[in-house]
């Protein structure tokens, strides 16, 4: 997940119009099966902006 979450990042500064948008939209990664398991609520977001911890989507 971690090397997902980089590549994600890395494509994203390559963008300059996703670059733009991430400081003001938050953007995170999860999986699917963590997803279906422990719900869109629960600790798995990694943040896009930040290298921060698994978070709930409305703390992204």
């Amino acid at each position: 997940m971690r090397s997902a979450v980089a590549d994600l990042r890395l494509a994203a500064e390559e963008n300059p119009s996703v670059a733009d948008m991430l400081p003001a939209v938050p953007a995170g990664s999860a999986r699917i099966e963590d997803l279906i398991q422990r719900g869109p609520s629960a600790p798995v977001w990694q943040p896009l902006s930040s290298g921060g911890r698994a978070c709930g989507w409305t703390e992204l």
